[in-house]
């Protein structure tokens, strides 16, 4: 089967997929120029989509991680990655699965910067792209495991200053 027509891992036909996706190009076309309006718009119409499509598939995978791409508060985010993660161990997903390792380990790292979930979760991560391999992903593996490694040695740095000033 082509790839324009294959579904998503979790079995969401590709045109209604596809309606996720263009929304979610509107939404970063609108924040890059400066679109408030047409980004919350999109993001709101995102959402419903995603609504509609929970109601057709059932709760998923994609559609969870998905949606908490687009959520505001860090918790909820969490929370809704973590439960698409359980979801797609228990599916057995695997694509899925090195997708949200990838969201929850960004969240981490970048938002939260909870250093031990960070690190968690880019080594959970790792292990899922050995069996099922991704470059971008492996890219952003690495970019995020260097953030980390720089602020781990960023505050060992600030708490050794602090022991010198004693």
């Amino acid at each position: 089967m082509p790839e324009e027509m294959r579904p998503t891992p979790d079995g969401i036909a590709r045109a209604d997929w596809d309606r996720v996706h263009q929304l979610a190009v509107d939404i970063a076309n609108a924040s890059s120029v400066n679109e408030a309006q047409a980004g919350a718009r999109a993001t709101r119409e995102l959402l419903a989509v995603l609504d509609e499509l929970e109601e057709r598939y059932g709760s998923l995978p994609s559609i969870l991680a998905t949606r908490a791409d687009y959520l505001e508060d860090p918790r909820q985010q969490e929370q809704v990655l973590l439960q698409a993660h359980r979801l797609a161990q228990s599916r057995q997903d695997q694509r899925n699965l090195v997708w949200i390792a990838s969201s929850l380990a960004a969240l981490y790292v970048e938002v939260t910067r909870d250093q031990a979930q960070g690190q968690q979760w880019l080594d959970t991560l790792a292990v899922h792209l050995r069996v099922s391999p991704d470059e971008w992903e492996a890219e952003e593996h690495d970019r995020l495991q260097k953030l980390l490694t720089g602020a781990v040695e960023h505050e060992a740095a600030e708490q050794g200053d602090e022991a010198d000033e004693r």
